[in-house]
């Protein structure tokens, strides 16, 4: 940083109206990152800041450890393409946040697992899982398992809130909800999380697979508008507000574009993995610092498992990392390849019970076609199978040959030498149909075909 700041064209400090720097309790609420930066900056100016301003300032440089280990204090994530460690500084982590990005197979899922399971004892966690991948994670070490489709909104703000005062790990499991009841979930425990008590601002880690499901860029969502805001706006507060709070989010996405800006924008660290689409390198090429070129040339061809690591929380940034192994079964993983069991056709048959398919096939042939019909269609095939349909037809006929009169209810039965429970099943039969107009009461009623239905 010194460095960097005598590189500048040279202009002297000017002292005209004196200088002024934070006072010694100010220091002590700056971030480890800021309070370097202020003594920097107090150096160059050759002001002096005295020592209790700077409490716990005693921070490793990155490149202090021997090439090839990591320091003790940081997570072990992976190996760079020279085989040297990579660490990940936990308390930077908490301080900067972390974006994982990558295409569909890059290994976005693993990465998250190898970070949970490093940092697992180290400080509290929150799993937020939607597609119930994580679910190992909770029966090796021990987190709780809440499966989120049990409780409403209101008692997950309660859970949201009860885990924050207790410091528990937690696997939030969504796999059973629908994408609007994700987002109507995460907003209402983000917020008890985000607007729990100073008491309880503890350190913790939130990890959220597959981000942009819950805070989804623009209109690329089909959960209701109110609903969508609500989500953005309760993730944007976890990586902004939730910074002083102690809550630091690690968020997976497959697609930049597709995740809200106003979250990506809170991110200071970055794993970029495998991008295949144009508009997702050129993005994963702006946050990494790459150029176009370079980008098109390298992240289509990254192995899965092998990220672009950027931030100040890497012990060497920017570095090509390969991710280290996992000791939790990760559901998510492609299943090995084998041949299929060898069977000869007879007993391909008795497993399949494909007759008694064929047999349930044919079976529904009836109730398929009349679902698969239209309601006008519908309506028609079961006016023409009604029971009463052929006096229905006489009668239309004869009313028809009447027109614009009609006939009187009483005289149609013995005019068409009719039964009268017939001609009264014909006329209920019409009328449901909005076939027929009706005048008069009791023996004088009379019916005739409603106008429209006269040409």
């Amino acid at each position: 940083m010194n460095a960097t700041i005598r590189e500048a064209p040279e202009r002297p400090i000017s002292r005209a109206f004196g200088t002024v720097f934070p006072k010694p309790d100010q220091m002590a609420r700056l971030s480890p990152a800021d309070r370097r930066l202020a003594l920097l900056l107090a150096n160059e100016a050759r002001h002096e800041i005295p020592e209790l301003a700077l409490p716990n300032f005693a921070t490793p440089e990155k490149d202090d450890a021997p090439i090839g280990q990591v320091r003790s204090a940081d997570v072990d994530l992976g190996k760079t393409e020279q085989d040297e460690a990579i660490g990940l500084d936990l308390a930077r982590l908490l301080d900067g946040r972390m974006l994982v990005q990558g295409a569909s197979g890059a290994g976005k899922s693993w990465t998250l697992r190898r970070l949970i399971e490093q940092t697992a004892g180290r400080v509290q966690q929150i799993i937020v899982d939607p597609e119930g991948e994580f679910r190992s994670i909770s029966e090796t070490y021990g987190h709780f398992h809440v499966e989120a489709h049990k409780l409403d909104t209101a008692a997950l703000a309660v859970l949201g809130a009860r885990v924050r005062a207790h410091r528990i790990s937690v696997l939030l499991d969504m796999s059973e909800l629908d994408r609007e009841g994700q987002m109507q979930a995460i907003a209402a425990f983000f917020e008890a999380l985000v607007n729990a008590p100073r008491t309880h601002w503890h350190a913790c880690l939130v990890f959220v697979d597959e981000a942009h499901l819950f805070a989804p860029f623009g209109g690329q969502s089909t959960a209701a508008t109110s609903v969508r805001r609500s989500a953005i706006g309760a993730v944007v507060d976890l990586m902004s507000r939730g910074r002083k709070r102690g809550l630091a989010g690690v968020l997976a996405t497959q697609r930049l574009a597709r995740l809200a800006k106003s979250v990506a924008s809170e991110m200071h660290n970055f794993l970029v993995g495998m991008n295949t689409l144009d508009l997702d390198i050129r993005r994963a090429a702006e946050t990494i610092g790459w150029d176009a070129s370079r980008a098109f040339d390298r992240l289509p061809m990254l192995e899965p498992g092998d990220f672009v690591a950027v931030g100040p929380a890497f012990s060497r940034s920017p570095a090509v990392l390969r991710v280290g192994g996992v000791v939790t079964h990760h559901r998510g993983a492609r299943p090995e390849i084998e041949p299929p069991d060898d069977l000869d056709s007879k007993t391909a048959a008795e497993l399949l019970d494909l007759d008694s398919l064929i047999d349930a096939t044919q079976a529904d042939d009836d109730l398929r076609e009349e679902n698969a019909l239209v309601p006008g269609l519908r309506a028609v095939r079961a006016f023409i199978r009604d029971p009463a349909f052929p006096i229905a037809g006489r009668l239309i006929q004869e009313l028809r040959r009447l027109q614009p009169n009609g006939a009187h209810v009483a005289d149609i039965a013995p005019g068409l030498s009719i039964d009268p429970a017939e001609v009264a099943a014909a006329i209920t039969l019409l009328d449901q149909y909005g076939a027929l107009e009706f005048m008069g009461e009791g023996e004088d009623r009379a019916i005739r075909i409603e106008k429209g239905m006269c040409q």
